[in-house]
């Protein structure tokens, strides 16, 4: 209550001056004074009125937004009071209407993590499966357990990268970096598969350089070169010019009707379908990672002629997320 006539007490000043002045008037043109008491009466009950009605208001909604213990929907407001309590209005909609936004933005990426997560706990029952098949036999293949412990690192570090790309805390380190070095790094890596899958593979090194993050870098090499072994026939070749990683595969290459969803997540395509290990994320999170490090990434393909994949770094700089 006390609230409510300190905020009205510009209105009471107002109203006692204007009342004087009518005092003042009827005192100075000698009128009756019984006029004074009937417009003195009047204004009484007009005031009081309007008074009355302004405090339920305030009352109610004093009540209303001291229950809340959370961010109330505000959308119940109306324009109403002094130009001042109307820009405020407009700036508590505006705010709320951010907050419903950014809680929708986090919540479609609670759901995209999610269901990164549930496809991550998918694809390692597979992996996993065949370990304990080859454990099973009296003289396990250490070549196949080799590849199905590369696949869980290779899953592993998936989601551990699609959970930093989605961190606004995640750092990029960029520098100019040798590019053999990661080059070769990853194919050490992959060097089980080769042997394996008794592919041929064509490096003659550089000494070329690039401004880039070497770490996602060398995540992006590894996602291009996993795809290029599982699909080569007999021969994989990586070329580096003008800061252009060219990573080339004799496959089967990519049907015209999927390389317009290649990029997106989950999209695994016509041969990945007839991949038990596809996951659709590899291309997904390279495109997404050269994107945020100001990269390019494109690839040529034809049915039966293999596929070309071409990272350009020659444009480097973090770039925001949408």
């Amino acid at each position: 209550m006390m609230a409510w006539l300190y905020d009205r007490r510009n209105l009471f000043l107002l109203l006692t001056v204007l009342f004087g002045i009518q005092v003042f008037i009827f005192y100075v043109y000698d009128l009756e004074w019984d006029a004074l008491g009937y417009m003195a009466l009047l204004e009484f009950v007009v005031v009081n009125v309007y008074l009355v009605l302004d405090y339920s208001r305030h009352l109610l909604s004093h009540r209303f937004l001291s229950a809340q213990r959370q961010v109330p929907d505000l959308s119940w407001m109306e324009y109403d009071g002094s130009q001042k309590d109307r820009d405020y209005q407009r700036i508590i909609r505006q705010r709320e209407s951010l907050r419903h936004c950014q809680a929708e933005e986090y919540r479609q990426s609670r759901r995209d993590l999610q269901d990164l997560y549930d496809m991550w706990t998918h694809q390692n029952k597979l992996p996993i499966a065949a370990l304990k098949l080859l454990l099973q036999e009296e003289q396990p293949d250490i070549r196949e357990m080799r590849s199905q412990v590369l696949r869980l690192e290779q899953y592993t570090q998936m989601i551990l990268a699609a959970t930093r790309l989605e961190s606004p805390e995640t750092d990029y380190v960029f520098d100019w970096n040798p590019l053999d070095a990661p080059i070769r790094s990853v194919i050490r890596t992959f060097s089980p598969e080769f042997i394996r899958k008794r592919l041929r593979l064509t490096y003659e090194g550089t000494d070329e350089t690039a401004l880039t993050d070497v770490r996602w870098l060398t995540f992006v090499l590894e996602q291009i070169l996993s795809n290029a072994v599982k699909h080569a026939k007999s021969q994989i070749g990586i070329t580096v010019k003008d800061q252009v990683i060219c990573i080339q595969d004799d496959g089967p290459g990519i049907p015209a009707q999927d390389l317009e969803r290649i990029w997106s997540r989950g999209v695994t395509g016509q041969n990945g379908r007839k991949e038990t290990a596809a996951t659709g994320l590899g291309l997904y999170l390279s495109k997404a990672v050269m994107d945020r490090l100001g990269h390019e990434i494109t690839i040529e393909t034809s049915p039966d002629r293999g596929t070309a994949v071409r990272l350009d770094l020659t444009n480097a700089g973090l770039q925001d997320k949408d």
